[in-house]
């Protein structure tokens, strides 16, 4: 039986215990908070096959991110020194100095966050939880609602795809002539953005919420100043972003932040989610291994 060493982390955490449990793994932690199992995180450590790191591992770059820990979390510079060579180490968005790091020392590091599989899964509750803030702040339901949908990715062709059936009228905004075709025979209407500079496709726009995918600069002040302010700005993209932030602030505009949102919204499902892709990767792992 495979024991996971599960350090740090939020709710999803918990369930992602719960949930690797159930398929037969067993699982220690710390750093989350009651459901800690023993005292200190070097304890932790001594029998595991797997350290499982949270999602962002990091947010200092130095320390193991532990909100729901009274004290500190571990630096990883720490972990790495009781770190047997032989316990695999996983974590999501891991700062590239400590993969380089492990590297150094031999472990076995693996960054769920990059898995296309981890991220495919997790496009469905991204997508659910930007309709719902979206629902929130315009204080009424989607049916009969005028929705943008910028870019035409993995989270965005889902979320076009079930703001239409929730009976919006969805408009796409894409570059590419195969992701507006797409979109197209899905039965939404489509926009064209250019290649460079500002596009006369959203300039026209006037929809009451405007969901953004790209991470990439495409509503200038200029264009902001055309829309109405009324018009709710959700924000799923990394940094920079879609929408400029001093335009958004000086007109008045409300733009939801919507980073994260699995793990934020609907941590069980979050943890379900990173307890399935964990349990692959071990399990293809020992595999590969015995091979």
């Amino acid at each position: 039986m495979t024991t996971i060493a599960m350090l740090g982390g939020d709710q999803r955490q918990i369930f992602a215990r719960r949930r690797l449990e159930q398929m037969g793994f067993r699982v220690f932690c710390w750093g989350l908070g009651d459901e800690d199992s023993h005292e200190t995180w070097q304890e932790l450590l001594q029998s595991a096959d797997c350290a499982l790191l949270p999602i962002p591992a990091s947010e200092d770059g130095i320390r193991v991110r532990c909100p729901q820990h009274k004290g500190r979390g571990c630096r990883f510079t720490g972990l790495l020194e009781e770190l047997p060579v032989e316990t695999a180490l996983i974590g999501g968005a891991i700062p590239p100095i400590w993969e380089k790091h492990a590297a150094e020392k031999g472990i076995d590091i693996w960054d769920y966050h990059r898995s296309e599989v981890f991220q495919m899964r997790n496009a469905g509750p991204t997508a659910e939880g930007a309709i719902l803030l979206a629902m929130q702040a315009l204080k009424r339901t989607i049916n009969g609602l005028s929705a943008a949908v910028l870019g035409y990715g993995r989270i965005a062709s889902l979320l076009a795809e079930k703001l239409r059936l929730l009976g919006a009228d969805v408009t796409v905004y894409a570059r590419k002539e195969r992701d507006l075709a797409h979109a197209r025979l899905r039965g939404l209407s489509t926009e064209k953005l250019e290649e460079k500079g500002v596009s006369d496709s959203l300039r026209r726009m006037s929809a009451r919420v405007v969901f953004n995918t790209v991470p990439q600069q495409l509503v200038t002040e200029e264009i902001l100043r055309e829309w109405d302010p009324s018009c709710i700005l959700v924000e799923l993209a990394s940094a920079p972003g879609g929408f400029s932030l001093s335009a958004v602030e000086a007109l008045g505009f409300t733009r939801i932040h919507g980073a994260a949102l699995p793990g934020r919204l609907f941590p069980e499902t979050a943890g379900d989610i990173l307890a399935e892709t964990v349990a692959e990767w071990l399990i293809q792992r020992g595999g590969s291994e015995k091979g």
